[in-house]
């Protein structure tokens, strides 16, 4: 009879991958109880997801009011393509629905902070070492405004983020572009980073994007035709039924001009001025990132263009900031002198502004949301997409590098 083998013991790199998923899942539990989720994102996807399939009672797909708050109602923004792959969350009971996205969410949370802490060992970041910095990752990561109050509406915007940034960090097999396509046809924003390629004059993936976008409206046009026609030939430009632009909780360029006072002739003129000037701004960045092997801060610095020119960018859409601190950290590191004081200031400005939204700033003073505030709380709010542009603005100018120049990979 053979002699029973007793089990190997644990290897210690074992016991720390033990240690990192039991840290991992109890700080998700606290990010998850600090989001205080009601879903109500998720609430108007579903309703959006039923009424293409002739399921909401007589409310249409792009109604200008699908599910009605205490404030305002709320209409589907998306394209077709969007409701289409959201239908298996319409089916199932609403709290499965709710477990099923924040699960999704916290997913992309981690990876995102596995993305995060590779890219801080690699820049030889020494805090990023120790066994359990990636649910530390987790835990600053995942408390920030912007992914706290996507956790609590149920958005999808960590979820568009991982499918870039697997795009375009290589992590599949699939031809450059197809992944930012189809979240382009998910939410049209991700469109934007077709300025990365444009920048590499990387054609193929240009073209790869195109054509995978593409697909995406041809198959929800062949699936819902009538809806398909109402959003790409109205409704697409129609930005007031996202909400409104001049409310302080939109952090982008367009809000600031809103809120301005400038004639209203001025107005558009004046954002797409500002627009332009952030969009070169971007291109330059990105050429300067890929000239020192920094491909995590080209990606970013598309992120800022994309979220600072879009016509509205909720405070929850910028769930990029899980990059853009990581990012500005190495960069001050391997600069001197004023670029890295001014780097770090405006990190340091950065910081609570991303923390506390309008929303919560407002509820918490005066117990009601509102979008509008006094001037603190406007400048606050806007500091949102002027520091981050200005970051970019930093990043452009290319100063010399104090330390060896080595590529830098996520």
């Amino acid at each position: 009879m053979p002699a029973l083998q007793t089990p190997a013991p644990p290897t210690a790199s074992g016991r720390v991958a033990a240690l990192n998923a039991a840290a991992c899942a109890l700080v998700l539990a606290v990010v998850v109880l600090a989001a205080q989720i009601h879903g109500l994102d998720l609430t108007v996807y579903r309703e959006g997801a039923l009424a293409l399939l002739g399921r909401a009672g007589d409310k249409e797909l792009y109604d200008d009011v699908l599910v009605r708050t205490d404030t305002r109602g709320l209409p589907f923004t998306y394209p077709p393509f969007a409701a289409l792959l959201l239908i298996p969350v319409a089916l199932v009971p609403e709290a499965c629905a709710l477990a099923l996205v924040t699960g999704l969410s916290c997913i992309c949370l981690v990876g995102v902070s596995v993305v995060v802490v590779r890219y801080l060992r690699s820049a030889g970041v020494s805090w990023s070492r120790p066994p359990l910095a990636l649910p530390a990752v987790v835990l600053l990561i995942g408390i920030s405004g912007p992914w706290r109050e996507g956790l609590g509406f149920g958005q999808v915007n960590a979820l568009l983020m991982v499918l870039v940034l697997a795009d375009l960090l290589r992590s599949t097999r699939l031809p450059p572009g197809v992944l930012i396509g189809i979240a382009a046809g998910i939410k049209l924003t991700p469109l934007a980073f077709g300025l990365v390629f444009l920048a590499r004059r990387d054609w193929r993936s240009l073209a790869w994007l195109t054509a995978s976008f593409g697909s995406t409206v041809a198959v929800a046009w062949l699936v819902a035709p009538r809806d398909s026609a109402i959003f790409w030939l109205g409704a697409l430009f129609d930005a007031s039924r996202v909400g409104d632009t001049a409310d302080l909780y939109n952090v982008s360029l367009n809000s600031i001009v809103m809120q301005s006072g400038l004639p209203d002739g001025l107005q558009r003129p004046l954002w797409l001025l500002a627009s332009l000037a952030v969009i070169v701004a971007g291109y330059r960045a990105i050429r300067r990132a890929d000239d020192d092997g920094d491909l995590l801060r080209a990606i970013t610095a598309n992120a800022v263009v994309m979220l600072a020119i879009s016509p509205i960018s909720w405070f929850h859409h910028w769930v990029w900031i899980a990059l853009l601190f990581p990012v500005g950290l190495v960069f001050a590191r391997s600069r001197a002198g004023v670029t890295r004081v001014v780097t770090w200031i405006l990190l340091a400005v950065l910081l609570p502004v991303m923390m506390f939204s309008s929303i919560t700033v407002t509820l918490t003073l005066t117990g009601t949301v509102s979008g509008q505030g006094p001037l603190p709380l406007a400048i606050f709010s806007g500091l949102g997409v002027v520091v981050p542009v200005a970051l970019l603005a930093v990043w452009s100018l290319h100063p010399v590098r104090t330390t060896p120049e080595q590529p830098v990979r996520a």
